[in-house]
């Protein structure tokens, strides 16, 4: 195993000669000789894609979520992509939201609504609520894939990989930097004094970028039904439910991103997660 001892200037090899970085987009090491050659270690983490879709969190649309901190927090621009299959009606369910948890009216949430039935995206700066509502019926049993993306002034979704017709109310914009967010989570809504709109069913491949990304990066997400790897896309989370280095246990879902937002299963109480958000072998 590598140690490390601490020098001075004065006490160090006087054979040390060039420089040493830290890559604050990509975290790795970068060491230079002096010259003008450079070596780049990166982390010591396992991420991306494995080879598989195996697994997805089953969630039972009464107390199960998962929680962290936030993504992405000082972005005006940014997509988030998710898999969902649920047939529930009658409530809204959440699929993310993002929130200042000291107070009640300043959240970002994804959804599926519970009166149509389709995807929206309802946002709350302190004020006025700026919802858009998609127009494809995506409470059907089967894997869909949705998306919202953000250019900062306004928001577009997406169904299969296919651009919705929006009804909207005050679409404005209204993104992650736009305020002081403390939390994120999957499955339930968390504000302040509210935890709400539990989703029932199945959540996989979720991920969040400071981007607004294109329809035809989208449409290659979708990847005509089949999730494939986002490596190439840059997400700055990535949750893979159960397909990464949790590998199908444990309660804490790792992110495979390089930014190690990792999220925990909340109402877990054993390794197998069966009071919790449980891991199935129902995939896209």
């Amino acid at each position: 195993m590598s140690t490390l001892t601490t020098h001075t200037t004065a006490s160090r090899d006087s054979h040390s000669i060039g420089l040493c970085k830290f890559n604050t987009t990509t975290n790795a090491i970068e060491v230079s000789d002096g010259s003008n050659n450079w070596q780049v270690y990166n982390p010591d983490t396992a991420t991306g894609w494995s080879g598989s879709n195996t697994y997805s969190l089953n969630f039972d649309g009464a107390d199960d979520y998962l929680i962290g901190s936030p993504v992405t927090a000082s972005a005006q621009q940014g997509t988030i992509s998710a898999w969902i299959k649920t047939s529930a009606s009658g409530s809204s369910q959440t699929i993310l939201n993002t929130s200042d948890a000291t107070v009640d009216n300043k959240w970002l949430n994804l959804r599926v609504d519970g009166s149509t039935g389709h995807l929206r995206f309802v946002a709350n700066n302190g004020g006025t609520n700026s919802i858009t509502t998609g127009s494809t019926d995506i409470n059907t049993g089967s894997w869909v894939h949705v998306a919202v993306t953000c250019n900062s002034s306004a928001y577009s979704l997406y169904v299969d990989g296919s651009p919705e017709t929006l009804t909207n109310s005050n679409n404005d914009g209204t993104w992650f930097g736009d305020f002081s967010l403390t939390n994120l989570s999957i499955g339930r809504q968390i504000r302040s004094t509210i935890s709400a709109l539990p989703f029932n069913g199945n959540i996989d491949e979720v991920a969040v970028w400071d981007s607004a990304l294109s329809s035809s990066q989208i449409s290659t997400i979708y990847n005509s039904g089949t999730p494939s790897d986002l490596s190439s896309l840059s997400p700055k989370a990535w949750w893979r439910m159960g397909d990464g280095l949790e590998a199908n246990s444990g309660t804490t879902i790792y992110d495979m991103s390089l930014f190690s937002n990792d999220l925990t299963i909340e109402n877990a109480t054993d390794p197998t997660n069966t009071a919790g958000a449980v891991y199935q072998s129902d995939t896209p």
